[in-house]
């Protein structure tokens, strides 16, 4: 596996049916010239210990939700054979797509076929989640689990598109009649150990409930640490791309 490029700006339980959306200014398609594969999983790298001394803050986390409103691959312009697609358009797989980062192996967003061609831009849009019985109601990301012995929760309710453009050729995403794999991966371990911005063992359960509430609307007097940490796993997204050849 490659990392093809870290997303220094803006970011996943499945069961939820996505639509395939192919825009175009043309009103019909035509056969594709030639057409290949591409799996869009996600998952987080996590170690309770992280790599800390003994005399750390002991955070662990059992569960961490981001919801995806919509994924959009955009074409390279005259990277495709087919007359329907051109670099104006894009491919939109729309959600909402509810992942749990939390797991030992990737998980699958989505499996779609795809016209070969260059995708030289891949954009991620958050946003609340507006399932009443999901975990995530009102909520774009949610985290949960454990600071030195107590429980914790943090989420976030920001809407925000972000956008990964491939700076070269030899880094875009090429489809060409082959299966393609793209992982979203969160480095949580550089989140919750390493970052400067960011120390969970700072919060506090102010109104003493016995739960560390982090929000950008709690009543523990976390505010301006849930900001931190949203901003911090921006900060640390990244694409890993592999090719699979017949």
């Amino acid at each position: 596996m490659n990392v093809i490029r870290k997303i220094s700006t803006a970011i996943l339980v499945l069961g939820v049916t996505s639509a395939f959306v192919a825009c175009s200014d043309d009103d019909s398609q035509p056969p594709l010239d030639g057409q290949g594969k591409m799996t869009i999983s996600a998952m987080a790298t996590y170690s309770p210990t992280g790599g800390r001394g003994l005399d750390a803050d002991q955070i662990d986390v059992a569960s961490f939700m981001i919801n995806f409103k919509e994924i959009e691959l955009e074409f390279e312009e005259g990277s495709s054979n087919d007359p329907y697609y051109d670099g104006e358009d894009e491919i939109e797989l729309k959600g909402p797509f509810e992942v749990e980062l939390i797991s030992p192996t990737p998980i699958e967003i989505v499996d779609i076929v795809l016209p070969n061609a260059v995708f030289e831009e891949i954009e991620f849009e958050f946003d609340k989640s507006t399932d009443p019985n999901s975990d995530l109601f009102e909520k774009s990301m949610k985290m949960e689990g454990e600071i030195n012995g107590v429980p914790f929760v943090f989420w976030h309710d920001f809407e925000e598109e972000i956008e990964l453009e491939f700076e070269n050729g030899e880094q875009n995403i090429v489809v060409l009649n082959d299966e393609n794999e793209i992982l979203i991966n969160i480095d949580l371990n550089e989140v919750l150990y390493a970052t400067q911005t960011v120390n969970l063992g700072s919060a506090t359960d102010g109104n003493g409930d016995g739960v560390i509430e982090i929000s950008p609307d709690d009543n523990d007097g976390n505010n301006a640490l849930a900001d931190d940490l949203k901003e911090a796993i921006k900060d640390q997204i990244e694409l890993i791309e592999d090719r699979y050849d017949d």
